[in-house]
């Protein structure tokens, strides 16, 4: 009788969960969010490949700025990034963009999109949009290997790659206990839908981190990575991946001693500091490119 009112509870608890685990800002929310910021955002929908994905956007809309582009880990959503959105020196100074990845936010909420390339491909259109200036693609958690690839993909219309606790080792990618719930029946259709496309996205990592690995040498802008030593989420493991796959004269590594994985929130500062760090780089790299060209 006691094992019966425990499992009840705990699948009430599940259906508890599912309800509010969304992991997402409705329209409403959001414009509360930025109510008394001077930068107002404006959420744009667009159709990529039959898939509907929804962005977020801080910009003049004269395109004459740098653009960053957000990408944020799993579960998560553009939201993850709206501390850096509502920053005024950054908007002064950039057009940022925050978008939902496939699965996450409101860009087709639940349904798991686990190729990391097909991610990437989807942000063609919004890294088109902004081509006529330098892009930096900043990504968290699992969103740095998207970003990685976005770059790669797209080498004319992204100049710096910012890489926050990044899962980009293949032979360093943790699996918890707690994704078993999103892949077993009959647990899969009470877990949240966030977790459960999280869940896909984790089981499939490092055979898709794998097929990145031919990748890591067409890297040619400047990268900044970003990691803690207590991170219990991605392994520091990752930090020496990316000396040993990115070449010395494109990265900047930055190891925080004491700091876990949730850095956009509890490095917010650094962050910030370092993305003007990595566009005066790119600058840089950039003129030294015309002048190698002249």
């Amino acid at each position: 009788m006691n094992n019966r009112k425990y499992f009840i509870a705990f699948i009430s608890i599940l259906m508890l969960l599912a309800g509010c685990m969304q992991f997402r800002t409705s329209p409403k929310g959001i414009k509360e969010e930025f109510a008394e910021n001077e930068a107002k955002p404006e959420i744009k929908d667009i159709e990529v490949n039959g898939k509907k994905i929804r962005y977020v956007e801080v910009a003049d809309g004269r395109h004459s700025k740098p653009t960053i582009l957000f990408i944020h880990g799993a579960p998560g959503s553009s939201d993850n990034f709206f501390q850096f959105m509502k920053d005024q020196t950054l908007a002064s100074k950039f057009d940022m963009i925050s978008v939902d990845r496939p699965g996450y936010g409101y860009s087709n909420f639940g349904e798991s999109v686990t190729s990391i390339e097909e991610q990437a491909l989807i942000l063609e259109p919004i890294l088109k949009e902004y081509r006529s200036t330098p892009t930096i693609v900043v990504g968290h958690s699992y969103g740095g290997p998207v970003a990685v690839k976005a770059a790669v993909l797209y080498p004319d219309w992204v100049q710096g790659i910012m890489l926050l606790a990044p899962a980009i080792d293949p032979d360093h990618e943790k699996k918890f206990a707690i994704a078993w719930f999103g892949k077993t029946k009959p647990f899969r259709w009470l877990t949240p839908k966030s977790w459960k496309v999280a869940t896909d996205e984790k089981y499939s990592h490092v055979e898709e981190l794998k097929k990145m690995l031919p990748d890591w040498g067409k890297i040619e802008v400047p990268v900044t990575y970003i990691q803690g030593d207590k991170d219990r989420l991605v392994p520091y493991d990752n930090l020496a991946f990316a000396e040993k796959m990115i070449a010395p004269s494109c990265l900047k590594v930055i190891g925080i001693p004491g700091e876990d994985h949730f850095l956009p929130w509890s490095q917010e500062k650094l962050v910030t500091g370092e993305i003007f760090v990595l566009e005066k780089r790119i600058e840089a790299s950039r003129h030294q490119t015309l002048s190698k060209d002249s």
